[in-house]
């Protein structure tokens, strides 16, 4: 499976913005204790709680 490429821009994003960007594509998370999820972001917070859908441990 490959995940989209986001889309170039000239100026540097922040952390939040770039998030935001993803909301409603399909994105990969690692957390520390090294599990992986695949699944399509559908929203966050200010804290980057997510909200996914269709998700999948990998």
């Amino acid at each position: 499976m490959s995940l989209p490429s986001l889309p170039k821009v000239n100026h540097p994003l922040l952390p939040l913005e770039l998030v935001d960007k993803c909301v409603g594509s399909q994105i990969w998370i690692i957390m520390n204790n090294h599990k992986e999820f695949v699944g399509k972001l559908i929203g966050f917070d200010d804290y980057v709680n997510m909200v996914l859908e269709d998700v999948r441990e990998m």
